[in-house]
């Protein structure tokens, strides 16, 4: 778009036309060049001095936050450097800007207060009004001889979850700026974004798919696609899913990874069409044994797996060798030039709360811990998906008070017949009055535009657990959500876009979780991710662990449990002997677990004495730049990297799996070695024979000790030290537990 003044411009049409008609490749176009379409033309303005502005998401407190430096920064993510001048404010979602807050910025950045009042009021304004996650204004100019302040330049992020209400602005998307794959697996309610390998991935769930295309790189494959078919696809969406797959020609090989054998069909029936292209598949869970058998006799190119690690091998092998492409090389290049910015607090970041913003309410951490006696209440209660899964639930054990639905105007038995004995209210306090006892928690399962207002209604309700699954619940509605809670001290939300929280001890299940696939045990799992907890379930199940309690605190922006109270409940848990911790890309949730999990050591040896085990993992560390993968949270190429929140957790004597299939050995290991679990007899036969073969490797940390081979025994990425002190500690162990005597 050129403006009137340009076309009198020589200088102006000369330049236009060298951009107009070009391809634009840069770090913000990822992968793919993007055609030059438009050219705009600013008037110059005579600057006195530049300044940066923006309001944005604080994941941390829970709250949106001004943020203000002087100018020369590329965007809000530079401002994670080491620069003294840049003053971040959290807001009061409903009070909004302050009289303290303008006081405080106009004196810092000497400006003038009615022009800031104005800028600052009406950018929070709009922030509310379009459903923004983020505006940068960069650069907010002040003029050298006026010194009026003017916006220069803008940008807008607008939450993808709120589109239903926003549809105006939504229409002003330019899809021709997008690839045409990712939108047409959009239309089918898939994430697909191509990266540059030729390995397709089909993986149920954007924790696991991201787990996927991690394990891939880690064993020297490259992947072509993450392809979240989520988890409730149908035959339909499935054909989809490889119809895209097989659209990027350099595909050779197709590794499905799908946790549920419901799909076998689909897949055998789309591998009608393949021509020749070899597929390796992994089921998990329900019907998976099943759906393997059906894989294995189908006379096609299919290789069936049960084992993660194999059937990446196995899909490696197949596809050969990729050659990376130049954007994957600076998106990589970019990635490690970055990772090493990050610090927990840094000296950019000057935080002023304006009011008390911390989302945790400690007092609260108790209510996750459920059991036998928890009484549950459903909130849309006679919605199909609710029914449906309280027919599950009740059939698991748990106790079931009742529901909630808008939609009834006055107490009646629920409609099913196999629910007909549960009431149904109009109202959640008009329920809670009719039962002797108030219910212990609530499963909030509406849709996400409802969500919000369901969990308020508990929380004036004061019920102590509230666990919402829904996703894509939009930013906003969770400002609002997030000041309720940090209003009181009752009821703790676990969620949205969660699978819940179940004890299979005490079958209590409150969420979505596949409870079939869970056996009472001694692990405890807290995890971002659903279909990677699902994963973690299998896997210590498979090695006689069994779970305690398995907490889902969900993947978006602003949930209402974090991870480091998910693990400090696990922590506090009595029955509960080891931890299983799932994190991502995005916030910064993990390196406050990693925090929490020190001054926790440092209590435990205060009183002499000893923390659980934890095993971690971080899923995320391929994903482009500036992608979404999945869930809301999960923004690939912000500060911390994935390789940040790796180090931290280390550092904090987590030991850390590399995918899924390690967690279960890995847990058993660190079981043992604390004496918190008995040696099984098989494996006190082969200990003597199993200590002579380790003893040869060289733990100086020279050799590359332990390697893949050992990862069931140590974590070969952790620090040398720590390592070859956790080798001497097994070779010790094995001993005693071979012998009796060292």
């Amino acid at each position: 778009m050129l403006m009137p003044e340009s076309r009198r411009s020589s200088k102006g049409r000369k330049f236009s036309s060298k951009i107009l008609s070009q391809t634009l490749f840069s770090h913000q176009t990822l992968t793919h060049d993007r055609l030059s379409q438009y050219v705009n033309v600013a008037k110059h303005l005579n600057t006195g001095h530049d300044l940066f502005l923006a309001i944005t998401t604080d994941r941390s407190n829970g709250c949106p936050s001004l943020v203000m430096s002087h100018g020369g920064v590329s965007g809000i993510e530079g401002l994670a450097g080491d620069d003294l001048n840049v003053l971040k404010v959290p807001l009061n979602y409903a009070e909004g800007v302050t009289e303290e807050t303008i006081t405080i910025l106009s004196e810092r950045f000497a400006l003038d207060r009615k022009q800031l009042t104005t800028i600052l009021q009406g950018l929070l304004t709009f922030y509310k009004k379009s459903d923004a996650t983020l505006i940068e204004i960069n650069p907010l100019i002040r003029e050298s001889e006026s010194g009026r302040l003017i916006c220069a330049s803008s940008k807008i992020s607008i939450d993808d979850a709120a589109f239903k209400r926003q549809s105006q602005i939504f229409s002003l998307r330019d899809k021709s700026q997008e690839m045409a794959v990712e939108l047409e697996a959009e239309k089918h309610g898939l994430v697909y974004i191509q990266l540059e390998g030729n390995i397709g991935c089909l993986v149920n769930g954007a924790g696991l798919a991201m787990a996927t295309n991690d394990a891939v790189a880690e064993y020297g494959g490259r992947c072509a696609n993450f392809l979240d078919g989520g988890g409730q696809a149908t035959k339909e969406t499935m054909v989809k899913a490889f119809e895209l797959i097989l659209s990027d020609k350099r595909v050779n090989t197709i590794l499905v990874n799908i946790y549920g054998g419901k799909f076998t069909e689909s897949i055998i029936a789309a591998a009608q069409n393949f021509h020749g292209i070899p597929m390796v598949v992994r089921l998990q869970g329900t019907n998976s044994a099943v759906g393997q058998k059906m894989i294995a006799e189908s006379g096609l190119k299919l290789f069936a797996e049960d084992d993660f690690g194999s059937a990446v091998k196995k899909a490696i092998q197949l596809a050969g060798p990729s050659r990376p492409s130049p954007g994957a090389i600076l998106s990589k290049a970019t990635a490690s030039s970055r990772s090493s910015r990050f610090t927990k607090t840094s000296a950019s970041q000057q935080f002023m709360p304006a009011y008390p913003c911390s989302p945790s309410i400690p007092s609260t951490i108790s209510n996750l811990n459920v059991g036998p006696d928890t009484q549950v209440i459903y909130q849309g209660f006679t919605g199909k998906a609710a029914t449906s899964n309280a027919l599950a639930t009740v059939a698991y054990g748990t106790q079931i008070m009742g529901g909630v639905s808008p939609s009834i105007h006055s107490f009646c038995p629920h409609p099913n017949p196999f629910l007909s004995h549960l009431p149904v209210f109009p109202t959640l306090r008009t329920a809670i009055s009719s039962f002797p006892s108030k219910p212990h928690a609530t499963a909030v399962l509406v849709p996400a535009l409802h969500a919000a207002s369901a969990i308020l209604e508990a929380i004036e309700a004061e019920i102590p657990l509230i666990v919402s699954v829904a996703e894509h619940v939009p930013l906003h509605d969770m400002f609002r959500v997030q000041a309720a809670l940090r209003s009181q001290s009752t009821s703790r939300l676990v969620g949205p876009n969660c699978p819940g929280v179940i004890a299979p001890p005490a079958k209590c299940r409150i969420g979505i979780m596949p409870h079939l696939q869970y056996r009472a045990g001694c692990v405890g799992i807290v995890s971002k991710s659903g279909t990677l907890s699902y994963e973690a379930v299998g896997a210590t199940t498979n090695v006689g662990l069994g779970q305690s309690l398995c907490i889902g605190v969900g993947g978006d922006m602003l949930p209402g449990t974090s991870l480091r109270e998910g693990l400090e409940a696990l922590l506090r848990d009595e029955a509960t002997k080891g931890i299983v911790l799932l994190g991502e890309i995005g916030g910064e949730a993990e390196i406050e677990a990693a925090e929490f999990l020190k001054e926790w050591d440092r209590e435990a040896v205060r009183k002499r004495g000893r923390r659980k085990p934890v095993v971690g993992m971080i899923t995320g560390r391929t994903a482009p730049k500036g992608r979404v993968m999945g869930h809301a949270g999960a923004v690939a190429g912000g500060i911390p990297t994935a390789s940040d929140k790796i180090k931290a957790l280390e550092d904090a004597g987590v030991t850390i799996a590399v995918h899924p299939g390690e967690i279960g050995n890995l847990m058993r290991a660190l079981l043992e070695r604390e004496g918190l679990i008995p040696v099984e007899e098989e494996q006190r036969k082969d200990r003597p024979q199993s200590c002579i073969w380790l003893l040869r490797f060289d733990i100086t940390g020279q050799s590359g000790f332990l390697q893949k081979e050992l990862r069931t025994l140590v974590d070969s990425r952790t620090t040398i030290p720590r390592a070859c002190a956790n080798i001497s500690y097994l070779i010790v162990a094995f001993f005693r537990n071979a012998s009796g005597k060292i």
